[in-house]
């Protein structure tokens, strides 16, 4: 993607250069402007080779088919425009990029509940309606999605106000137990495992708990607190935050761990191509099994995830989670002898 935006950054310049008529635009002089105008997202010059390139696309018709002309100066070689009038910004969007676009609109709708969202259906239809993209084959891409989540009902307002920046106040209830009010500032809504989050600063928290993470569906109700000032973030980067750990939860204080885990085949296999987290590497590979480490803050996620592998895995590293997770193994056991 970044390649693409600073390639059509390129054609940009190159067009508003092409278009003027009161100069002559010759090679180095075009590598220049470009490179003075662009370093900044690139840091580094780009070469003559890649503006030749970009001039090559420019006039291919798979590219823009843009009019340019190469015209000598004694033994020099300027480019322009044969009519000054084109611009590559003017050009209109192809069927074929519009049927992306539907179906990259399609995809985004998928997300319900999201607030002012009523135009993408507008502009659906009238994408079908002008390129009869409502005959197109059925869609190629499906997401798993449970419509039916408790508190989504939530999503909305609590999007709206981690965008405006407002303080709420949230009737919140634990299993079984009665609801209570909480001040929060939101920062930001994180999924995992097909169920969603707030993640936000609780000041009456902030001494122990930096950030908290209230799950929807013990969302009873939400309130705007227009009188409380909205109180940045200013921690860690909160997706650098969970980084840390498999889930959305974070055991304050405690640091990351070397976890070494030997697994046999087939479990060796998945977790290869479903790591349990993005710090996970192979150690050593055998016929037979896989040694796989990990550096992560071990939590209740990450530990019932391992447990759905412990029949053909053993945990080398560190001991005490060995010994933790053989307890809720037998506690298994003995729920289920």
């Amino acid at each position: 993607m970044a390649t693409i935006k600073n390639a059509f950054l390129r054609h940009r310049i190159l067009d508003r250069c092409f278009r003027e008529r009161g100069r002559k635009y010759y090679m180095n002089e075009l590598i220049d402007i470009i490179n003075k105008e662009t370093f900044y997202y690139y840091g580094r010059n780009i070469s003559e080779r890649t503006i030749r390139e970009d001039l090559k696309y420019m006039k291919d018709s798979e590219g823009y088919s843009a009019p340019i002309i190469k015209g000598m100066d004694g033994h020099r070689a300027y480019y322009y425009y044969d009519d000054p009038e084109y611009s590559i910004m003017n050009l209109p969007i192809s069927q074929r990029e519009m049927q992306q676009l539907a179906d990259t609109i399609s995809m985004l709708s998928r997300f319900k509940g999201l607030p002012d969202c009523s135009w993408m259906e507008e502009i659906i239809i009238r994408l079908e309606d002008t390129f009869r993209l409502n005959q197109s084959p059925r869609g190629i891409v499906s997401f798993a999605q449970n419509p039916y989540l408790i508190g989504m009902q939530y999503f909305p307002i609590l999007f709206d106000c981690i965008l405006k920046k407002y303080v709420i106040h949230v009737s919140y209830h634990k299993y079984r137990k009665p609801t209570f009010l909480r001040e929060i500032h939101p920062y930001q809504l994180r999924q995992y495992n097909n169920r969603w989050f707030l993640i936000g600063s609780e000041p009456k928290m902030k001494g122990l708990l930096p950030l908290v993470t209230l799950p929807l569906d013990r969302i009873d109700a939400i309130e705007i607190a227009p009188n409380l000032i909205y109180q940045e973030y200013y921690g860690l980067d909160i997706d650098e935050y969970f980084s840390q750990v498999v889930g959305v939860s974070i055991n304050i204080g405690s640091r990351r761990e070397r976890i070494i885990i030997k697994a046999e085949f087939p479990a060796a296999a998945y977790i290869e191509t479903k790591p349990f987290h993005n710090t996970q590497k192979v150690l050593d590979r055998k016929d037979d099994y896989i040694v796989f480490e990990l550096n992560l803050i071990p939590n209740y996620e990450f530990e019932t995830l391992l447990l759905g592998y412990l029949n053909e895995c053993e945990i080398l590293e560190p001991l005490y989670l060995r010994k933790k997770m053989r307890e809720r193994a037998l506690k298994i056991i003995e729920k289920n002898h």
